[in-house]
């Protein structure tokens, strides 16, 4: 196989988590679906599980875009979305069944909705934790 082949190849790998991994990407997930959803989200909901995990901006973005968009994006435009949340077992099974993507543009990313609204209230939602703590 030609070298540019097996890179392409290699970039397009189903994605894999370790159990550990998952039982940490799983609230976040969750979280991030009801963006997705046909009703106003909770945002400082959402900020707060985001804040609260290990992931810093750029991987939170990253799962956003990489891994929860691509499953969850038809129900924006959805003329009778699902409103009252996914199922998890779904969300989970379907986000790992997902393919990693070839093309990223994050730069476009930081300036689209949901990530515009959501990345400083995961900033806010971190430092008010950070004082609570101090």
């Amino acid at each position: 196989m030609h070298p540019s082949m097996m890179a392409l190849r290699s970039r397009t790998r189903a994605m894999r988590f370790s159990p550990a991994e998952l039982e940490l990407r799983r609230p976040v997930w969750v979280a991030l679906s009801e963006l997705y959803l046909d009703t106003e989200p909770g945002w400082r909901r959402v900020a707060a599980v985001c804040a609260a995990s290990p992931f810093g901006l750029s991987q939170l973005q990253r799962i956003l875009f990489d891994e929860v968009h691509p499953v969850l994006r038809w129900n924006i435009h959805a003329v009778t979305g699902v409103w009252d949340g996914f199922d998890e077992a779904w969300l989970v099974a379907s986000i790992v069944a997902r393919r990693r993507p070839l093309l990223r543009m994050s730069w476009f990313e930081a300036r689209r909705y949901p990530w515009r609204e959501l990345a400083p209230l995961v900033v806010a939602a971190r430092r008010e934790s950070g004082a609570a703590a101090g």
